[in-house]
């Protein structure tokens, strides 16, 4: 099959669109569309060397591993807590440390619970940048200013019984949490923070100056690194009937979700590699090929 039939069958099968694969290969949409239809009369070769080199990233993508979601403690605590803010329309804190899969629970939690506005905060998270975002969430435009924005939030989130979550909450300024607690008070949704422990000082204040903000969190809990049961669900999933490679991964990852899944991931692609089975010598491999 030529490149140009190769490319169609690519765009049919994964439902992509010709300009996204566009971007992809760098070329604007009308060039790749000519050349597609064998009417591009540009640089054929470097058109011809890039997809050549997109279609074959995109094979070896097919057969990357992935992990699918796993119900660890971390994420059962975040459920409780997500559902009973769901529910009671409370503010709740869910708090730990980097890597234990925060996130991967919330998204999960968004994917299983109609009416739930997941926002993920990235430093910056100024509140006009936090309210558009929710507007936008709430299909609105994104535009206005912060409190023509948030008329329009309480008003939709009214007596709605949906549930506001935000992920790495601790990149939220004072100011942003606050107007938060503000849609709690008028819109009477439950709220949902979730962060590094940082985000409870977040809250608190260097001398505990923002009771007002912190008095109306209603629930709260630490998550703590996965347990040896949770370990051994996660390696199962991707290698069962392995269990002499459990203790090196086990203690190598130390309770760490992102760590444990990327050794994993990394000792099955080294064994693929070599045409082998994964074992010691191979964990021991990964190990010395990520930051720890």
């Amino acid at each position: 099959m030529d490149l140009q039939n190769r490319l169609k069958d690519f765009i049919k099968t994964k439902k992509r669109t010709i300009s996204s694969v566009a971007k992809a290969v760098d070329v604007s949409t009308a060039t790749l569309h000519l050349w597609m239809n064998n009417k591009y009369e540009g640089n054929i070769k470097k058109v011809n060397d890039a997809v050549a080199r997109f279609l074959e990233i995109e094979e070896l993508r097919e057969g990357r591993v992935s992990l699918d979601f796993v119900k660890t403690t971390v994420a059962d605590d975040i459920f409780d807590i997500a559902k009973t803010c769901h529910v009671e329309n409370e503010i709740g804190v869910c708090y730990g440390e980097a890597g234990i899969g925060k996130t991967f629970a919330v998204k999960r939690y968004k994917y299983e619970n109609a009416g739930v506005v997941l926002i993920e905060a990235d430093l910056g998270y100024r509140p006009k940048v936090l309210f558009s975002e929710i507007h936008k969430k709430l299909g609105f435009d994104g535009h206005g200013t912060v409190h023509s924005m948030m008329l329009d939030i309480i008003d939709k989130l009214k007596s709605s019984g949906r549930l506001i979550i935000v992920d790495e909450a601790e990149h939220l300024p004072y100011t942003s949490l606050e107007l938060l607690r503000r849609i709690y008070d008028k819109a009477e949704v439950g709220i949902l923070l979730v962060g590094m422990p940082r985000l409870m000082k977040n809250l608190k204040g260097d001398k505990k100056e923002y009771a007002q903000l912190y008095s109306r969190v209603g629930i709260k809990t630490e998550l703590n690194p996965l347990t040896d049961e949770d370990k051994i669900k996660i390696i199962s999933k991707l290698l069962p009937n392995q269990d002499s490679v459990y203790p090196a991964l086990s203690s190598y990852c130390a309770g760490n979700t992102r760590v444990l899944t990327k050794l994993l991931v990394r000792a099955i692609r080294i064994a693929e590699l070599n045409n082998m089975e994964v074992n010691e010598d191979v964990v021991q491999a990964s190990i010395s090929q990520i930051i720890m």
